[in-house]
């Protein structure tokens, strides 16, 4: 895939007329990234909207008591970092690459600049952030309503949409994933989410393989995670966590 194809499915651009295209193609540049190595860090300037060519990277939140949260897994096509950029107030989180990733990079200036001169560019930073807020909105409700069964399916249907690679045995999540990790993402304790993974293996849900987990009946999981009335698609497994 060149790079009008790829950056033809991400929202921001997917708009553009031809004549748009010729002039943001100059100013879109690429960055590499070697394994754990952070693309950003929480709080830093975000000067710079990302763009996945190709990899995988891990975004990651820190509390004040610098306990890290994994938010989600991104892949080929998906931007980090945009919240960030277009509000001004730094980064909202961390991204590490989880192997050689690739990145398109527009600068802040250059956002800015398309904004205020394509229409297009402007109606789709307007729908991306708007999708974002009603995510965060949904994700906030359930984290306050929803039993911790439901929380930890969703969280892990979220990830197989984020990194999932399909096998015959079912998705792999493709990403080292611990108790702790699901706790932190859930909102439960480390306690409650061994009982409640340990309870899904036992049912034939899921399956852990050398700290990966891989989901064997995504629709019963499905079918848990949307048990209240607040869960919707799957697509919507996604954009709960895309709080960058």
């Amino acid at each position: 895939m060149d790079r009008r194809e790829l950056l033809n499915v991400v929202p921001l651009f997917a708009g553009l007329s031809l004549h748009d295209w010729s002039e943001i193609e100059r100013l879109i540049y690429e960055r590499r990234f070697a394994k754990n190595e952070f693309v950003f860090h929480q709080g830093a300037p975000a000067d710079t909207l990302y763009i996945i060519k190709t990899g995988q990277v891990k975004v990651i939140r820190r509390s004040p008591q610098g306990k890290g949260v994994v938010l989600r897994v991104c892949g080929e096509g998906q931007m980090l970092g945009n919240v960030g950029v277009f509000d001004g107030n730094g980064f909202l989180a961390s991204a590490q690459a989880l192997e050689p990733t690739t990145t398109f990079c527009l600068s802040r200036s250059d956002c800015f600049e398309w904004v205020c001169r394509c229409p297009a560019f402007a109606s789709a930073v307007i729908a991306d952030l708007s999708r974002r807020l009603r995510g965060a909105t949904d994700l906030i409700c359930s984290l306050a309503v929803d039993r911790a069964e439901q929380r930890i399916a969703h969280a892990l249907l979220r990830l197989a949409s984020d990194s999932g690679q399909v096998t015959d045995e079912g998705v792999v999540i493709a990403m080292s994933l611990t108790r702790q990790d699901v706790a932190d993402m859930t909102g439960t304790t480390v306690e409650t989410a061994i009982r409640t993974m340990s309870k899904f293996r036992r049912q034939g849900l899921i399956r852990v393989q050398r700290r990966q987990v891989l989901l064997a009946d995504v629709e019963r999981l499905q079918t848990i995670a949307h048990a209240h009335w607040m869960v919707r698609e799957m697509d919507m497994l996604h954009d709960s966590a895309c709080l960058i």
